[in-house]
C-alpha cells in the first residue's frame, strides 16, 4: 500500500494514461487543532478542522507493456410505441394483402384449370375424318328455319321443334360428332344423375320396340296389298284372258 499525499491533476492524468488498474480510494482526514478565543470571549472555543486528501492506490505487481483497449459501445436501437403500433399494422395489412391476392390467384387458377378442361373435351368430340364447316352451318340453319316457321304456333311447338330440330340436324350432318357427344352426354347422366338414365334407357328401348312395331305392321300392310293386287290382276287375266301380270311386271322393271 502506498499512501500519496495531494496528488497533482498532471500525476492521475498521467496514471490514467499509462493504464494502471487499481482502486482509487480517497480518504479524508481531519485534523483539529484548538484556536485561542480573542481576548473577549472567555469560555468559546472554536476548533478549525483543516482537510487533508489522501489516494490510496493498489497497483499491480506488473503493469501491461500496452495500453489496454478501449471497449467498443453498443448502441440499443429501442423502438417508440409509435413505431410499434405502425409495425404491427403494417404486418397485419401485408398479411391482409398476402391473403387477398392468394385467394384471386385460387380463383384465376381454377379457372384456367376448366378453360382447359372445356377445350380438351371440345377437341375429344371432333373426329378428325369428319368435316364441321358445312355441317355445322347446316344444323344452324335448320334450327334457325324451325324456330321461324313456328313462332306463331302454340307455347309447347315453340319450345320443342327449334331444340328436336337442332339435334336431329345434327345428327344426321355430324353423326360420328354427334354419337361421341352422346356418349360424354351419357357418361355424366350415369355419374350425376343414374336414376335419370335408367329412365331414359327405358323410354328409348320402348320407342325403339314402338317403332319396330310400326315397320313390322307397314312392311305386313305393304305385302297384303301385294297379294290383293296380284289376286286381283289374276283374277282380272282369268276372267278376260289379258295378259295384265306381264304388263304390270314389264311396268315395274322399267321403274327399277
Amino acid at each position: 500500500m502506498v499512501r500519496i499525499l495531494p496528488l497533482r491533476a498532471s500525476r492521475a492524468a498521467y496514471l490514467a494514461a499509462s493504464g494502471i488498474a487499481g482502486a482509487l480510494t480517497f480518504e479524508t482526514k481531519t485534523d483539529s487543532e484548538p484556536v485561542e478565543s480573542s481576548p473577549g470571549d472567555n469560555d468559546v472555543r472554536s476548533t478549525e478542522h483543516s482537510t487533508r486528501d489522501v489516494l490510496d492506490i493498489n497497483l499491480p505487481d506488473k503493469l501491461p507493456i500496452y495500453p489496454k483497449p478501449n471497449r467498443g459501445l453498443i448502441l440499443l436501437d429501442t423502438p417508440s410505441p409509435l413505431e410499434l403500433q405502425i409495425g404491427q399494422l403494417r404486418r397485419e395489412v401485408c398479411g391482409y394483402y398476402t391473403d387477398v391476392r392468394a385467394n384471386v390467384q385460387g380463383v384465376v387458377d381454377q379457372w384456367i384449370h376448366v378453360e382447359s378442361m372445356v377445350e380438351s373435351r371440345l377437341k375429344s368430340f371432333r373426329d378428325p375424318t369428319e368435316p364441321l364447316n358445312p355441317g355445322l352451318l347446316y344444323t344452324g340453319i335448320a334450327a334457325l328455319t324451325t324456330s321461324i316457321f313456328t313462332r306463331s304456333r302454340s307455347l309447347p311447338t315453340r319450345l320443342l321443334l327449334p331444340p328436336l330440330s337442332l339435334f336431329g340436324a345434327f345428327s344426321y350432318f355430324l353423326p360420328r360428332t354427334a354419337h361421341r357427344v352422346g356418349s360424354y352426354a351419357e357418361e355424366l347422366e350415369g355419374r350425376y344423375a343414374p336414376r335419370v338414365g335408367e329412365m331414359r334407357q327405358t323410354g328409348v328401348a320402348h320407342t325403339q320396340i314402338t317403332v319396330q312395331r310400326i315397320r313390322d305392321s307397314a312392311r305386313e300392310g305393304k305385302e297384303a296389298v301385294g297379294k290383293s293386287a296380284r289376286s286381283l290382276v289374276e283374277a282380272i287375266e282369268s276372267a278376260t284372258g289379258l295378259k295384265l301380270g306381264e304388263v304390270l311386271g314389264k311396268d315395274g322393271g322399267k321403274e327399277s
